[in-house]
Order: C-alpha cells, then sequence, then structure tokens
C-alpha cells in the first residue's frame, strides 16, 4: 500500500513538473522575455526586461515581405512615419531646385536621407525617416536654422518612411 501511495506521488509530481514545462514551452507569446525572468540558478544574475506586451509579441514573428525594400544589399521596413518636408514646386524649374537643395542637405547631413518625389504636379524634397514627430522635431529646427530663407515652407509631414533592419 505505501510503496502504490510512493508510486502516485512520484507520478503526480512528475506531471506537475513536466506538465509545466511542455505547457510553458508550448505558449503562444514564450519569448527569449520569458527565459531571462526565470528564477536563476544558484550563483547567477536576474536579468529584468521592461519592455510593453505589444513588443514582446512581436519578436520572433514574421514580418510581412509587403512592407520590405531591399536597396543596395541593406533590408528596409516601410511604415508610417514622419518626414520633414522642405520643398514644393510646380514650375519648370522645380524638379532642378529640389535636387539642389538635396545636395545641400546632403553636405550638411551626411547621415540624414533625402528623398526627392515627383507627385504631379508637385516635385518634392522629404528629408529623413522618423517614427513619431518628437524623433523629427530635431531636424525640423535644425534646418529651418540652416535655411532661413524657405524657413516657412518646411514642416513636418506624415508619410511611408524606410526603417534599416540590418
Amino acid at each position: 500500500m505505501t510503496h502504490r501511495f510512493l508510486s502516485i506521488l512520484f507520478f503526480t509530481f512528475g506531471i506537475m513538473i513536466f506538465g509545466n514545462y511542455s505547457l510553458c514551452a508550448q505558449s503562444p507569446y514564450f519569448s527569449i522575455f520569458d527565459s531571462f525572468e526565470r528564477s536563476p540558478n544558484p550563483g547567477e544574475g536576474t536579468v529584468i526586461i521592461h519592455q510593453s506586451e505589444s513588443i514582446k509579441r512581436l519578436v520572433g514573428t514574421h514580418v510581412d515581405s509587403e512592407n520590405i525594400d531591399i536597396i543596395n544589399g541593406k533590408t528596409y521596413l516601410v511604415t508610417k512615419g514622419f518626414r520633414i518636408q522642405v520643398y514644393s514646386g510646380n514650375q519648370r524649374t522645380s524638379r532642378g531646385e529640389a535636387i539642389e537643395k538635396q545636395t545641400k542637405i546632403k553636405e550638411l547631413y551626411p547621415d540624414v536621407e533625402a528623398y526627392v518625389t515627383y507627385k504631379a504636379p508637385f516635385w518634392i524634397l522629404h528629408v529623413g525617416d522618423y517614427r513619431s514627430v518628437e524623433e523629427a522635431s530635431f531636424l525640423h529646427r535644425s534646418l529651418r536654422e540652416a535655411f532661413p530663407q524657405i524657413k516657412n515652407e518646411i514642416k513636418i509631414v506624415e508619410d511611408d518612411i524606410r526603417l534599416l533592419l540590418n
């Protein structure tokens, strides 16, 4: 009787331990964050990551290829964001003016992308790729100071942006 009781006890204990482990491993939200937050082994430290649940759920998910651009061997995520519009014109000389301003901006800010596009009937120069208005505001102020003659034309606009992935 005691032998049978001990067998049932060990069997139940084994199911509890291995059952919980397999449930965690099969959880749809099990990620690297979960393994960091488990109790450490003796002598190891603890890592605590403060991250929103929405970001945690995105880790390890597949990015839709419709939103991916590969340019010169670099991979970009295309998403909604903000850019600074520096120029917009619809005259015969507008394309040349947009390219001229693009060249000057690239000289002052070599690490910032500048895009000249044509959206009938306008030639437009947008600068930067920012996820929020707050991120774009620093360059916006800087461009207004660098180009005081057109500072009233320079504004932050919503646009599709490219974020470097690799």
